[in-house]
């Protein structure tokens, strides 16, 4: 397997990951459910997921601290979301939550098949979606 093949692979397995989170904090949400796990998920999202939604469909921001772009981008957005609907009067919080689980999910399927028609028309998905992880794409 090539590191272009590796690294979409590895890409699209983080945001089958993200996917099954925002499902998993949505159903949760959805059933009432109290529990360690809802918190677990629910922090996981809230630090992760939408960020990483943002950064899979954003390849120029990917190349660098795909990890950190995601949590900062995560924190920025939900809090910006929940500032907007408490000025508007419409404070939600669950309904919001349900609202970015399913952008989210529909941000990372949209990257996820994107990613997919690249592999099968034959080209490589572009090289400024590489990660730095070495030494000379640091110096770029």
């Amino acid at each position: 397997m090539t590191t272009n093949a590796a690294q979409t692979m590895r890409d699209n397995v983080i945001d089958m990951g993200c996917v099954a989170v925002a499902v998993a904090v949505a159903v949760a949400v959805a059933t009432g459910e109290r529990s360690a796990f809802r918190a677990v998920v629910g922090v996981v999202f809230a630090l992760y997921v939408p960020g990483r939604s943002v950064v899979s469909n954003w390849p120029r921001l990917a190349a660098r601290s795909n990890v950190a772009a995601s949590v900062l981008i995560s924190l920025s957005i939900l809090t910006l979301l929940a500032t907007v609907t408490l000025w508007a009067g419409y404070w939600h919080p669950l309904g919001l939550l349900q609202f970015e689980c399913g952008a989210s999910g529909v941000a990372l399927f949209a990257a996820l098949l994107r990613r997919r028609r690249a592999v099968q028309a034959g080209a490589s998905v572009p090289a400024e979606t590489e990660r730095a992880t070495e030494l000379h794409d640091l110096d770029s």
